[in-house]
């Protein structure tokens, strides 16, 4: 029987790593002793995979687990890797086996993308139930990954475009909800499955490349020097809908806007921040002026450098054209997302999926008959895939099958509570305002009550004008 050989060459001077390969090779070796191998066919081959560094751990996922792999030839490239309690729902103990190694070790099997570089470090890890002796390539709760990379690891790339990827099997694919720290040359990201991961990018351009060697040049007589620091800011970049209006909220209020471009995509500085955390919201307007959700992360800025925040991937707009709808007769479900987009169009109320094709502009529409609905309210939402990135599902809108057709109306202005003004007041707007809970200088917006604080008089008002 024919196995597949894993060559593990350790870097110059790495003895721990050699150490670990040879106690492996001890181990294996007196089972080949007692059963040898037949003789190989000429035609036979042997994958060969040479790695920086291997290692295997065995943890039971009830508990958290934290360790890194690194790449030692050069101290400052590492993977640091974070599970958090009950990662598995089944506290199953698994053991896992991770390496390190070199683009060209992967990419012969896994091609990068079309323009793409990667860095040359990329990681690879496999897991195994140890109860079931079964592969387990996803997790139940997201686990936190932490590339850091020296200027050498990813020489050829642009930084500004530095993106986490994982290999699927078949293709590429990028990860969403990433940040990345230039100061700190590091990108985390959080993923639930596994496999090979790498940093890709591309090139610089060619107008970038001659700037930074004239930069670079030395010599010449200029006066005063000194060191000028970088400006700290947050460049938060995704895909939305065309031409939408972009509005970004730093702690609950209005930081920066901008109108995302024909093909959905947008890009935002938030610039004269100080180093720390802050918590990031992002909405979008689609053409009708329906508002999105809100999308809301944390985020910490180092004082010094741009942090990127990378993969954010607004949620569609949802309405109904229908209050009410006869049983029988059909509603219209429609919306906004990216162009081509691939729609989910989810019913609550009996668990039921529709799909449908959003159109060049990103706009969408589905007819939804209700003679298989119950007379009753019902709650529709949506959800769009689209270049492999799928979103967050939109709000939920809801509607009633009963004896009659009524045409919706546009929502009613609200006058108290609305505090991210999506003509509703819900949980969105109670975490907006929870923010500034006895905080100075609230915003008018969260200040309800108009006494210059927020307090438990101004979350009695929001729940008077509750909307949910």
């Amino acid at each position: 029987m024919l196995g597949i050989a894993r060559v593990t060459r350790p870097p110059k001077k790495c003895w721990q790593s050699a150490c670990r390969t040879l106690a492996l090779i001890c181990l294996l070796l007196p089972s080949y002793a007692l059963a040898p191998l037949p003789a190989i066919a000429s035609t036979t081959t042997l994958t060969v995979t040479v790695v920086y560094d291997l290692d295997m751990h065995r943890f039971a996922t009830s508990g958290s687990f934290l360790d890194a792999i690194a790449n030692p030839n050069d101290a400052s490239v590492r993977c640091n890797f974070a599970f958090p309690q009950d990662a598995l729902s089944s506290g199953a103990t698994v053991a896992m086996t991770v390496y390190s190694t070199t683009e060209s070790a992967v990419t012969a099997d896994a091609p990068l993308p079309s323009g793409k570089l990667g860095a040359n470090t990329f990681y690879n890890f496999s897991f195994t139930n140890e109860s079931t002796g079964s592969a387990i390539t996803s997790f139940d709760k997201p686990i936190t990954l932490t590339f850091f990379y020296s200027d050498a690891d990813i020489s050829g790339l642009d930084e500004s475009t530095v993106v986490p990827y994982r290999w699927d099997g078949s293709s590429w694919s990028a990860l969403t909800g990433y940040t990345i720290d230039t100061g700190a040359n590091k990108v985390t990201v959080s993923t639930q499955h596994f496999s090979t991961f790498a940093l890709l990018g591309t090139a610089p351009a060619a107008g970038d490349q001659a700037s930074e060697s004239s930069g670079s040049s030395g010599g010449g007589g200029g006066g005063g020097g000194g060191i000028i620091s970088s400006p700290t800011s947050a460049i938060l970049s995704g895909r939305a809908y065309p031409k939408s209006k972009i509005t970004v909220l730093k702690d609950a209020q209005i930081a920066a806007t901008t109108i995302a471009g024909h093909d959905a995509n947008f890009a935002v500085n938030v610039s004269g921040l100080s180093g720390g955390n802050y918590t990031f919201s992002v909405y979008a307007e689609d053409s009708k002026g329906i508002r999105s959700p809100l999308l809301t992360f944390p985020v910490s800025v180092t004082s010094g450098a741009s942090t990127k925040i990378g993969g954010i991937v607004v949620a569609p707009t949802i309405a109904v054209d229908k209050s009410e709808v006869r049983q029988g007769d059909t509603a219209t479900v429609f919306g906004q997302t990216a162009p081509n987009g691939e729609i989910t169009i989810a019913i609550g109320s009996d668990e039921s999926a529709h799909k449908t094709k959003a159109d060049q502009n990103g706009n969408y529409l589905y007819v939804l008959h209700t003679s298989t609905l119950t007379m009753a309210h019902h709650f529709v939402r949506s959800q769009s895939a689209y270049g492999g990135e799928v979103s967050p599902f939109s709000k939920s809108v809801s509607f009633l099958v009963g004896t009659k057709n009524i045409a919706a109306e546009l929502p009613k202005t609200i006058s108290k509570g609305d505090v991210n003004k999506d003509m509703r007041v819900n949980l969105v707007d109670f975490s907006i305002t929870a923010y500034w809970y006895k905080r100075p200088h609230p915003p008018a917006s969260a200040d309800l009550s108009g006494d210059g604080k927020v307090d438990l008089t101004d979350f009695s008002i929001m729940a008077f004008f509750w909307t949910g």
